[in-house]
């Protein structure tokens, strides 16, 4: 196969992705519209309420809808629907965001290939077909690895704001307060994301009739965030036995802040330990540097 041959049938492939894109995002006048949609213009809501289907994530969010309408059961899309859910991001959007990632994967090595052939290399067909699917596999799972550094980071900073949570829930009970009430009052206090979550949990509960600890309780085994299931059963042992909780919430949060602080520390002696070679490489560099004029004069 020529060059010539080879970039036609690569513009073709092209064009015929793009079309499909396009036919999917624009869609045809006959196609039934989303339950979604339909019940937003009926009711008139508002389409910035936070629905993660009906969200609008930009052509990210518009590819994703789609991969979920046609392979949203593949168990090799891998969606971490707990990570998603901590971070207040959509299912579409994410699995939009793998989907470029895939498309730029795949089209790196027949752009790479195009410009051999404009300098005179060329390349057989199977080598940027093989290369594009191993890039695309691989750069589809950036988004998954960027995902769950962000949920790992959020879930640290969610449990050094608990420690100050469950300390103002302590003072709230010893001042007299109830159990929900200490709940509530304390996440009112604080300022950050983690506290807003908290109301928002606590006011849906409220308004649900379901009691604060067990929401509390879903919300950290759904989110992965046993510090605050476990406080969550301590409120519940308080509410439900009348157990005095003041000395073992003020525990709870002291050994938090302990286990945070040993953490850290390990964190930084590791960080010190991977800046021991590059200090060690450049001081012998330096000494490299003042020995060669020595060596040279003497030589």
């Amino acid at each position: 196969m020529t060059t010539t041959q080879s970039a036609v049938l690569l513009g073709l492939l092209a064009g015929a992705g793009l079309l499909m894109i396009l036919r999917e995002l624009i869609g045809r006048p006959t196609r039934r519209p989303h339950p979604v949609h339909t019940a937003r213009r009926l009711t008139g809501a508002d389409a910035s309420a936070g629905d993660p289907v009906g969200s609008d994530d930009g052509w990210a969010g518009r590819v994703g809808r789609v991969m979920l309408r046609r392979a949203g059961g593949w168990a090799l899309l891998h969606v971490p629907h707990r990570d998603l859910a901590l971070l207040r991001r959509s299912v579409p959007q994410f699995l939009g965001e793998r989907a470029v990632c895939a498309g730029i994967g795949m089209l790196l090595p027949a752009a790479g290939s195009a410009m051999l052939a404009v300098s005179g290399v060329t390349l057989p067909v199977t080598v940027p077909t093989v290369t594009g699917v191993v890039a695309a596999v691989a750069m589809s799972f950036l988004p998954l690895a960027n995902v769950a550094d962000l949920a790992r980071a959020k879930r640290a900073e969610f449990r050094r704001a608990m420690t100050s949570y469950i300390d103002l829930v302590a003072l709230e009970r010893a001042a007299g307060a109830g159990t929900t009430q200490a709940l509530e009052s304390a996440a009112r206090i604080g300022e950050s994301w983690a506290f807003h979550r908290l109301r928002d949990e606590l006011a849906h509960a409220r308004w649900s009739g379901v009691p604060a600890w067990e929401a509390l309780r879903a919300v950290g085994d759904d989110l992965r965030l046993p510090d605050l299931a476990d406080t969550a059963d301590v409120m519940r042992m308080s509410a439900v036995e009348g157990a005095t909780v003041y000395d073992v919430l003020r525990a709870r949060a002291s050994a938090m802040r302990s286990e945070i602080l040993a953490t850290d520390q390990a964190r930084a002696g590791a960080r010190t330990e991977r800046a021991t070679a590059p200090l060690a490489a450049t001081s012998v560099v330096f000494m490299l540097l003042l020995a060669t004029p020595v060596a040279m004069r003497i030589g």
